[in-house]
């Protein structure tokens, strides 16, 4: 998606409006120093013309109308532009499978949809605003080479070379730019080990003194590369205003001896040549722009037609409904297999068999990597089977179903996210709502107002049990509960097993948890247990054994 591609496609409704304005207001401004330029010859005869002050706050009002135009028009369609990229780019995200998300991965996602759209938030207006001074430029040299062309050769010449020598530092100083940036990310990892590995820290004073020191040593890296990166900024801008200096010099001093003629024109041309100063000023700025506003687009292009690719090779999951809510859920020779950047076969869950059935308590076990999430990711409908089947009520579940099977999970996993605001649950009870937060021990912690929770700054039991607060407001007939209970007090374990865990059973909802607490197996209608990605045991009717 090159910028050219972009403007075309996404701005052309004011391609049109913005170019007549932009030559009205290079317009104005010519208008503006020849006005000048008769109205000082005028003055200096002892002579006033109120014609040119009509002509003088005609094109000054021009100027104002027509740059105030160019400047908010530019400014609302690249909002608008980047706002129709987040949001085509979050479409894609949410059509995304499971698998797609984790090959590109949080970091290449969060770029993109942050630091990217960021970038061209602060570069595309600059683009605009330097190719509304090209234009005007234009307008001067045409004014410039009217008074003398021998003075519009010699500024033109020095525009080139400012603009030239700006680009080629600027390289060097992009180098530094990103220099500084990785340092500051070094500085912030060494933070983040201070502080989420503080205990650790306070326990040891040599390791206290180990990421100290790496943290002051990368502080100092950042500091030498920053220092670096402000003297050379330094060094461009005194450089470009010397040439600016140059130019006026040579306006004055070194074309009369080439120009005949020129002392007529002496004033209106250094006047132009002032002029001229701001835009290639501008321009020397906004062109290493361009790079990098290539850069950002490249990278959301890729990342879009990466997630638009996956979405089009696949069928659409929302296309039909289930004809009625899951009662029995079956696994036949269910299996997905991860694969490694060559497409090799790395790790295989699987041929998993295995029933669900609504009104009943299933318990997964296993060891850490013996397949457990992965089986989890696949009884939910979060990744597709590489073979095999899940029937629903023994019907084998089509792929076109997917949505309307998920839609009748509510799942809290063990890397579970909480949002404040209480999406997907229209207008609970306020008085379910209380007895629910009071029930799990949360009233006076959090409470829920206008769809969203006070807080969800609780410890790691309390967001789960209020994870577990929200998926009985959503109470949806299927409950995937991943490790729930690991991360709560003995209390409310036992309370979970021997109270919430029967009272979800008998109102007819399909319990399925993965636990490694053997104490309450016998609670548990089925339980499988996982090895190496197979179902190793099934103890189906556990409970009647």
């Amino acid at each position: 998606m090159g910028l050219i591609h972009l403007v075309r496609s996404e701005a052309s409704e004011h391609l049109r409006p913005l170019a007549v304005m932009t030559v009205l207001t290079s317009i104005a401004t010519t208008s503006l120093l020849w006005v000048a330029d008769a109205a000082a010859r005028g003055a200096q005869n002892g002579q006033a013309n109120p014609r040119l002050l009509l002509m003088f706050v005609v094109a000054a009002v021009l100027f104002g109308v027509t740059q105030n135009y160019v400047l908010i028009t530019a400014s609302s369609d690249v909002e608008r532009l980047i706002h129709r990229l987040r949001l085509r780019l979050f479409d894609a995200v949410r059509r995304s499978d499971l698998p797609t998300l984790d090959g590109i991965g949080r970091g290449a996602l969060h770029s993109a949809l942050t630091q990217d759209t960021q970038t061209l938030a602060r570069t595309l207006p600059m683009l605009v605003i330097g190719g509304q001074q090209a234009v005007m430029l234009v307008f001067l040299g045409l004014y410039l080479a009217w008074l003398s062309p021998i003075a519009f050769v010699c500024a033109f010449g020095f525009a080139g070379i400012s603009i030239a020598v700006r680009f080629a530092r600027m390289q060097a100083l992009g180098r530094l730019m990103r220099d500084a940036m990785a340092r500051e990310i070094a500085v912030f990892d060494g933070l983040g080990d201070l502080l989420s590995g503080f205990k650790e820290v306070r326990m040891s004073r040599a390791r206290a003194a180990g990421v100290i020191g790496d943290i002051a040593a990368a502080s100092d890296e950042s500091r030498r590369t920053k220092t670096g990166m402000k003297a050379q900024w330094g060094r461009e801008f005194a450089l470009l205003q010397s040439l600016f200096y140059a130019l006026i010099g040579l306006m004055v001093f070194v074309v009369p001896l080439f120009a005949t003629g020129y002392s007529e024109v002496v004033i209106p041309a250094t006047m132009a040549a002032l002029f001229i100063v701001g835009p290639v000023g501008t321009l020397a700025h906004v062109t290493p722009l361009v790079t990098e506003t290539e850069f950002a687009l490249a990278n959301i292009a890729a990342l879009e037609d990466r997630l638009m690719r996956a979405a089009d090779g696949a069928v659409d999951e929302t296309a039909v409904a289930l004809p009625a809510p899951p009662q029995t859920l079956r696994f036949r020779d269910a299996m997905f297999t991860y694969r490694d950047a060559a497409g090799e076969a790395a790790f295989t869950v699987g041929p998993l068999t295995a029933e669900f059935h609504a009104g009943e308590i299933t318990f997964i076990t296993g060891g850490n990597g013996s397949g457990k999430s992965t089986m989890l990711r696949l009884l939910t409908g979060l990744m597709p089977l590489s073979q095999g089947a899940i029937q629903v009520d023994g019907v084998a579940l089509a792929a076109e179903q997917r949505q309307s099977y998920r839609d009748h999970i509510t799942a809290i996993f063990s890397d579970f996210h909480l949002s404040r605001r209480l999406y997907g649950v229209r207008d609970p009870q306020p008085h379910r709502v209380q007895n629910l937060l009071e029930r799990y021990e949360l009233a006076g912690k959090t409470r829920l107002a206008e769809g969203a929770f006070s807080t969800v700054e609780l410890s790691t039991g309390q967001r789960k049990r209020l994870a577990l607060v929200v998926a009985e407001l959503a109470d949806k007939p299927i409950i995937v509960l991943d490790e729930w209970a690991a991360d709560q007090d003995p209390h409310f374990r036992r309370d979970f097993y021997e109270t919430i865990l029967p009272g979800l059973k008998a109102s007819g909802k399909m319990v399925i948890c993965v636990t490694h607490d053997d104490r309450w197996f016998g609670l548990a209608d089925r339980v499988y247990h996982l090895t190496e990605g197979r179902i190793e045991s099934d103890r189906g009717v556990y409970a009647q054994d």
